[in-house]
C-alpha cells in the first residue's frame, strides 16, 4: 500500500506541471506584429502599393517588455524570386528599437502581392517572433513618365532655377531620378520640386541641401537634418527620391561616384506647404553662396507610381 501511495504521488507531480518544458516561440503575425515575454515586433505601414522598379520603405520597430535588454537579430525573406527585402540595421541591442526595411522590385516583378517577413531572434534564450507586410505590385506603365532636356545652373546671384517637368503623380506618389554636381567646397545650395497641392497652388520646397560644411542634408517636416554624408567638390552625385504623396512622405536615396546606392533618409516628412500635392510641375535649384560656386541638376527623370 506505502509504494502505491508513493507511485500515485510521483504521477501527480509529473501530470501537475512540473517537468520544466523550453521556453515557447512564437509565431508570426501582420502588420501590427505580436508580443511575448521578451520582446513585441510592430511594422508601418502594414501594406504598400509600388510601381515595377521602384521602392517601398517600411519601419518595424521592437519593443522591449518586462525589462528585457537583451539582442534582437533581423532577418527578412521574401515570397516572391523578384522582390527583395534588407534592413539598414539587422542588429537590435539593448531591446528596443527602429530599423528601415526596405523593399525593392525590379522592371520585371510581376503584378501582383509579395509578402515581406521579418523575423527577429533573441538566440541567448532561443526566442523568435515574426510579421509580414504586404508589398502591392503595379505595372510600370500605370504611371506616365518625364525627361526634361537640359540642365539647371544655380549661381550666386541667380535666384530660382526651374525646369519644367509636369507629370500627373499616380495614386501613389512619384519616382524621380537626377544628377547633381557641386562645383566648389562650402557650397550652401538647394534642390527641391515644385508641386501642386490640395488648395491648386503651386509651391516649391527645397528637399536636399548641399551645405557650407560640405555636408548633404535632407527635409524632414520644416526642418533640414544631417543625412551623415559629406560631399566632394567637381562630384556627381546621383539621386532616387520615392515619394508617398497621400502619406505626404518620401524616401531619398543616393548613389556617390564609384559606389553603390545609399539611403539617406526614409519616410521622411514632406513641409506643410507641399502636404496634399496632387501634381508635380517641375524641379528648382537654388544657392545662396556669395561666391563663384554654382550647382548643377542634370538628367531629370520622373515617373508617377
Amino acid at each position: 500500500m506505502r509504494k502505491l501511495a508513493f507511485l500515485f504521488i510521483a504521477v501527480f507531480f509529473v501530470l501537475s506541471g512540473c517537468v520544466i518544458s523550453p521556453r515557447r516561440i512564437v509565431g508570426g503575425s501582420t502588420g501590427s506584429g505580436g508580443s511575448n515575454s521578451e520582446f513585441s515586433i510592430a511594422a508601418s505601414p502594414p501594406s504598400q502599393s509600388v510601381a515595377a522598379g521602384a521602392t517601398a520603405i517600411f519601419t518595424v520597430t521592437v519593443q522591449a517588455l518586462n525589462s528585457f535588454t537583451g539582442t534582437v537579430s533581423l532577418t527578412t525573406s521574401s515570397s516572391s524570386a523578384n522582390v527583395t527585402a534588407s534592413v539598414d540595421n539587422p542588429t537590435i541591442t539593448g531591446g528596443s528599437g527602429t530599423v528601415n526595411l526596405s523593399v525593392q522590385t525590379v522592371s520585371t516583378t510581376p503584378v501582383g502581392n509579395a509578402t515581406i517577413t521579418v523575423t527577429g531572434t533573441d538566440t541567448a534564450d532561443n526566442v523568435t517572433q515574426s510579421i509580414t507586410v504586404t508589398v502591392s505590385v503595379t505595372s510600370t506603365t500605370t504611371g506616365s513618365a518625364s525627361v526634361p532636356s537640359g540642365c539647371i545652373t544655380a549661381t550666386a546671384g541667380s535666384g530660382l532655377q526651374r525646369t519644367n517637368a509636369a507629370t500627373s503623380a499616380g495614386a501613389h506618389g512619384f519616382t524621380a531620378t537626377f544628377d547633381a554636381t557641386p562645383s566648389s567646397a562650402g557650397l550652401d545650395a538647394g534642390i527641391g520640386v515644385f508641386a501642386t497641392n490640395a488648395s491648386a497652388q503651386q509651391v516649391f520646397s527645397d528637399l536636399i541641401a548641399f551645405r557650407s560644411d560640405n555636408t548633404i542634408q535632407v527635409r524632414n517636416g520644416e526642418s533640414l537634418v544631417a543625412a551623415n554624408l559629406a560631399y566632394t567638390a567637381g562630384d556627381t552625385y546621383h539621386f532616387r527620391l520615392v515619394e508617398n504623396l497621400p502619406a505626404a512622405t518620401y524616401s531619398l536615396f543616393v548613389t556617390p561616384p564609384g559606389g553603390t546606392e545609399i539611403q539617406l533618409g526614409a519616410n521622411l516628412q514632406l513641409p506643410a506647404a507641399q502636404q496634399g500635392a496632387t501634381a508635380i510641375a517641375g524641379w528648382g535649384a537654388q544657392t545662396e553662396d556669395s561666391g563663384s560656386g554654382k550647382l548643377e541638376v542634370c538628367s531629370f527623370t520622373i515617373e508617377s507610381n
